[in-house]
């Protein structure tokens, strides 16, 4: 059958999915795992319970990106679904804390397949596929037992509205896979370029791009998930101070051009370097990217300029974010 494939620009697809092979799956066990990573992240984790997730921020002791995790409840042990494959860092700077607590990491990435089932009508199609109700979940872990064998639904943050990601063993997640392949008339499988423009258009950030340790949760758009009244983590001093005494001086946004413009390429306002380009998708005849921009100049509807390839100034318009459909 062949496949069809939506718009790149489309933003309401009913359902859509794609493998999600660079995310990482840690197991944490032990009576303080909990308590540790309460202490290292922006989120406060003392209500998660069996059955519940959250999403928090690993930072450095000078408030930078480390990751956003997704720190998924078991009762036994805790899961965490990290943005990257193998997740080595993230274990190594869990570890780097660990004295006298009572925790234990794995890197369980081998022996799960994961993907991601989005937009408006996903829950009705992941409850069609794996005969798992997922309509009532709200960013929780659901474990349920199909016909394949168990599956882990986990409801996360999307580009388009509402996303469930799957998690499974490979034999067990590979018939709901063909499945999916099988239904790509109405539930295309999108391409990572198809799924990177979503994600620029929807303002969310990614590792590596936005999300690196050379910024902070405050400059990245996750205010959202830090928590001003929990107690103290690693980088938490710093990201109080940005916060009382607004310090933050950068921010993402968007930015569209009529003419090409790359990734790393710097943002210029009379003639001084004022930010940078992280992600950039070329969307029929524009380009549309994500960037910081010092916060002066971050002025939804302004033009400012792109030096590409160290030659050209390409004139563009700032956005606010997420970009107008």
């Amino acid at each position: 059958m062949t496949k069809h494939h939506p718009s790149p620009m489309s933003s309401s697809l009913d359902a859509a999915w794609i493998d999600r092979p660079h995310a990482g799956w840690v197991r944490m066990e032990g009576a303080d795992r909990l308590d540790l990573l309460q202490r290292l992240t922006t989120n406060d984790l003392t209500p998660l319970r069996e059955g519940k997730g959250l999403q928090t921020v690993l930072l450095t002791e000078k408030a930078r990106i480390i990751d956003v995790l997704t720190v998924l409840e078991f009762g036994t042990h805790t899961m965490l679904i990290t943005s990257m494959q193998p997740p080595t860092p993230v274990i190594s700077w869990l570890k780097k804390y660990i004295i006298m607590d009572d925790v234990r990491l794995r890197d369980a990435s081998s022996a799960v397949h994961m993907l991601e089932v989005m937009g408006p009508r996903s829950s009705e199609a992941v409850h069609q596929l794996t005969g798992v109700g997922v309509a009532e979940l709200a960013g929780c872990a659901k474990t349920d037992w199909i016909q394949h064998g168990e599956i882990t639904v986990v409801r996360m943050p999307s580009s388009l509205e509402v996303s469930y990601w799957l998690i499974a063993a490979p034999e067990h997640l590979a018939p709901l896979r063909e499945a999916l392949i099988n239904a790509a008339d109405h539930l295309p499988q999108l391409t990572n370029e198809q799924d990177t423009t979503l994600r620029v258009r929807s303002g969310m950030g990614a590792i590596g791009h936005e999300w690196t340790e050379a910024y902070n949760p405050l400059e990245a758009g996750l205010l959202h998930l830090t928590n001003f009244a929990k107690g103290c983590y690693i980088g938490q001093e710093v990201v109080a101070r940005l916060d009382s005494y607004n310090k933050v001086k950068q921010r993402v946004m968007g930015f569209s051009a009529d003419t090409p413009i790359a990734e790393g390429d710097a943002i210029l306002a009379a003639d001084a370097i004022v930010g940078v380009l992280t992600t950039v998708v070329a969307v029929g005849g524009t380009w549309k990217a994500l960037g910081y921009i010092r916060g002066e100049h971050a002025t939804a509807g302004a033009t400012i300029h792109i030096q590409h390839d160290d030659r050209s100034l390409v004139p563009a318009t700032i956005h606010q974010l997420p970009f107008e459909a």
